[in-house]
């Protein structure tokens, strides 16, 4: 278990406090435009997750081990009482913390995702695409972005994966484990919560109406484990609902959280 992971910290520690997850290959530095905003009524804490950003890795992990060395970072720093906000992956995490310690969550949102199985297959391709990159022969992002632009053809998606390229005295090294997280996927795609475990605190659920993570025959599912669960669904928004729609995102959370 690692006690020393790396987050962002905005706003004054004496207001309500919100965790940030972000997801799969993302960091901290993705729920910038928003917490920059959040922060001046709350005090956010976003966190790279294990094996991501500048947190150290895990090796194989699963969304429990993650959650765990979340809380386990949290009550470190003393924070017992919090809302947490995850957005894919780490939606994932956020569940899985709100249904191990219901006590210490005061309100739970959760970005473009399901408690349920995903296929592994999905994520697959990209994280072989990246670890098959040679970077020991290239210098530079862009000679990377050309290189990915043939297996990876989205330029956005391209630009996000490498945010995770660190260059350091005209070397480059992924800052992500990348191994470790393909060798986890399996893992990190199944329903991180199991028949009979629930949170029964207020919920906050948006998804991407352009997305296919959260799709109608899914709302059931999340009324199962989070009861008292509202789900809005921002029409013009992908998976990445807070970038594609940051406004309409801001009005839905703040509402939430100003209820």
């Amino acid at each position: 278990m690692t006690n020393n992971l790396f987050f962002e910290e905005r706003g004054n520690s004496d207001n309500p406090k919100i965790v940030f997850l972000h997801g799969l290959l993302g960091s901290s530095r993705n729920w910038r435009s928003i917490t920059k905003i959040v922060s001046e009524e709350f005090h956010t804490l976003s966190f790279d997750l294990p094996s991501h950003g500048k947190s150290p890795h895990l090796g194989v992990c699963t969304v429990k081990t993650i959650a765990e060395c979340i809380s386990s970072n949290l009550r470190r720093r003393g924070v017992e009482s919090f809302s947490i906000c995850g957005h894919s992956l780490g939606g994932k995490v956020a569940m899985r913390i709100a249904c191990d310690s219901p006590a210490a969550i005061e309100k739970l949102a959760i970005v473009d995702i399901a408690p349920r199985d995903y296929p592994p297959e999905h994520h697959l391709p990209t994280l072989t695409a990246l670890l098959e990159l040679n970077i020991a022969k290239i210098s530079n992002r862009k000679e990377a972005d050309l290189i990915l632009s043939e297996q990876i053809p989205n330029w956005a998606f391209r630009q996000f994966l490498l945010t995770n390229l660190e260059v350091k005295d005209g070397i480059l090294a992924w800052l992500p484990d990348l191994k470790g997280l393909k060798n986890s996927i399996q893992f990190l795609s199944s329903n991180p919560l199991k028949d009979g475990e629930r949170y029964e605190g207020a919920s906050l659920f948006i998804r991407g109406g352009k997305s296919g993570y959260v799709r109608s025959e899914h709302i059931e599912e999340i009324h199962t484990f989070f009861p008292q669960s509202k789900i809005k669904t921002l029409p013009q928004a992908g998976h990445d609902v807070h970038v594609e729609d940051r406004e309409g995102f801001l009005s839905l959370f703040q509402d939430f959280f100003n209820e």
